[in-house]
């Protein structure tokens, strides 16, 4: 059978020469001086290549060739002892970047030039994104590279990538054999049948408005997939509106004894968080069997979550472990399972070593992790393991609150309406807008934050002040109410009762609560 190879250079999921001409030309400030044929100039120094052989190793129909290979083989070679050998090639894609020729710098004077080198900072940045999309790219390169983005490593950086791109990248083949293979792979360590998944994946496809009766009868049929899907619109709520537990732990049941990954773990989840049982010790063993289960057919979720069961003592017969909890959040974090991340940077948080919670919070925040987002956010606001940049603190509680809502953590609405609409901040220039706060304050407050509360009352009362309106004492008496429910209300009582004095306590109905 005729292979059927994929383009190297139309796409943001292969880490080679193609994706890397095209970043550069991206970034470049003058494209005329971007081509295809002057990046390959640049990185080969070369000038008697034909434009079409160019395009061919960019596309990927030809390998790069031996002469060019070689090259890179001796710089890899002799990098470690003398990396200065590489000055040429960055000097000359700085050149392409700036639409300028740069005069020859010293090693030194080059990597101070290339610190500081923002759009030089962005290519290396585009190209590690593409090298987490290219499966081909093992973690442990990727973790690497981040590592050394971190460290402002940029020569060493873009020297690892370009060796990558050149001697290890290779053109992937994409055949129906291929596809058949990868999902008989995926489905290997479970009793799944090829057959059963297309039949799914039909109904899925295919099906129009009696989808939920052509789910039941797969359901039937004991469809793994379809019972997963049943499971999750009864665990969700979507079959009568309200969540039902035992009926959704039915289905599961079914898909995990087909060893459906992400029904065993739900089954533990729901076990864990008490939405059945009551986590007496058969429960706890119940879990623990589905847990296992799910992580032997390939769950990542289920790594961390057996992380969080050793770092609260859910394992049974054996003890609390710190160390067994971190080893397997590293395990999850080495297929990218960003909660994994978020779980080791709370346990160096919690140990006072902030510098190593801040790292791995910023790997949940730059896959864009709304908590993680937020957590962020407060760590440049506030200065803590990081210079304070507050430009950057707005930046990531605004990325915290563009996610689905069922994934987005509140504490962003509220960071942003306190920390910047509520008064405004000059340093990120954010003019005051009350009325964006109180959005904000009341997204917040409506998610359980009591602190909004508590900021939505002080506004109510100064608005009060000025207007003398019902509306505002109506509004400021169902807050009170509210907060005098809830444990933050010790903590604001005081604050409230100094606040309440600017205006006239006969017009408060809940002035005795406080």
């Amino acid at each position: 059978m005729k292979k059927n190879f994929i383009k190297m250079n139309n796409n943001q999921n292969q880490l080679s020469l193609g994706n890397f001409c095209k970043a550069v030309k991206n970034f470049a400030q003058n494209k005329s001086f971007a081509s295809q044929t002057e990046i390959f100039y640049c990185l080969f120094g070369v000038d008697n290549i034909s434009d079409s052989t160019v395009n061919n190793y960019c596309i990927g129909y030809r390998a790069i060739g031996t002469e060019f290979r070689q090259k890179y083989i001796s710089y890899k070679n002799h990098y470690n002892e003398k990396p200065e050998i590489f000055d040429e090639v960055i000097l000359g894609l700085l050149s392409i970047l700036d639409g300028i020729v740069y005069p020859k710098l010293t090693h030194e004077e080059l990597l101070n030039k290339i610190k500081d080198h923002q759009i030089f900072k962005k290519l290396i940045l585009e190209l590690y994104n593409i090298a987490k999309n290219d499966k081909t790219v093992s973690d442990i390169f990727t973790k690497q590279i981040y590592s050394q983005i971190s460290e402002n490593q940029m020569h060493k950086t873009m020297f690892d990538l370009l060796v990558y791109i050149v001697l290890e990248k290779k053109q992937p083949v994409y055949t129906k054999i291929s596809q058949k293979e990868m999902i008989e792979n995926v489905l290997n360590n479970t009793n799944i049948s090829v057959s059963e998944l297309e039949k799914f994946l039909k109904l899925q496809m295919q099906d129009g408005i009696n989808y939920t009766h052509s789910l039941k009868k797969l359901v039937k049929e004991k469809n793994p997939y379809a019972c997963y899907e049943i499971g999750e619109m009864e665990y969700t709520g979507q079959m009568t509106g309200y969540p039902r537990y035992i009926k959704s732990y039915e289905y599961f049941k079914i898909a995990a004894e087909k060893n459906h990954p992400r029904a065993c773990w739900l089954i533990a989840q729901m076990i864990y968080q008490k939405k059945i049982g009551d986590l007496s010790q058969d429960d706890l063993e119940m879990a623990w069997y589905y847990l296992k289960k799910a992580e032997n057919v390939g769950s990542i979720a289920a790594i961390n979550t057996i992380g969080i069961c050793y770092l609260k003592g859910l394992v049974p017969n054996e003890p609390k472990s710190e160390t067994k909890a971190i080893e397997y959040f590293q395990k999850a974090m080495n297929h990218n399972y960003v909660y994994a991340s978020n779980n080791l940077g709370k346990i160096y948080e919690q140990q006072k070593d902030y510098d190593k919670a801040f790292k791995y919070f910023l790997i949940g925040a730059d896959k864009e992790e709304s908590w993680a987002c937020n957590k962020v956010g407060e760590y440049y606001r506030l200065g803590i393991a990081t210079e304070k940049d507050i430009k950057k603190a707005f930046k990531y509680y605004n990325l915290a609150t563009e996610v689905p809502l069922n994934i987005l953590n509140h504490w962003a609405f509220y960071n942003l309406a306190k920390q910047f609409y509520l008064k405004g901040s000059a340093i990120a220039g954010i003019e005051p807008n009350l009325n964006k706060a109180i959005e904000y304050f009341k997204k917040a407050a409506k998610h359980g934050i009591y602190e909004a509360y508590e900021e939505l009352t002080y506004i109510y009362i100064d608005k009060y002040k000025e207007t003398s309106l019902d509306f505002y004492l109506n509004k400021i008496n169902e807050y009170l109410n509210i907060l005098s429910k809830n444990k933050h209300y010790e903590k604001c009582q005081k604050n409230l009762e100094i606040k309440l004095k600017e205006i006239e306590k006969k017009h408060l109905a809940l002035v005795k609560l406080i």
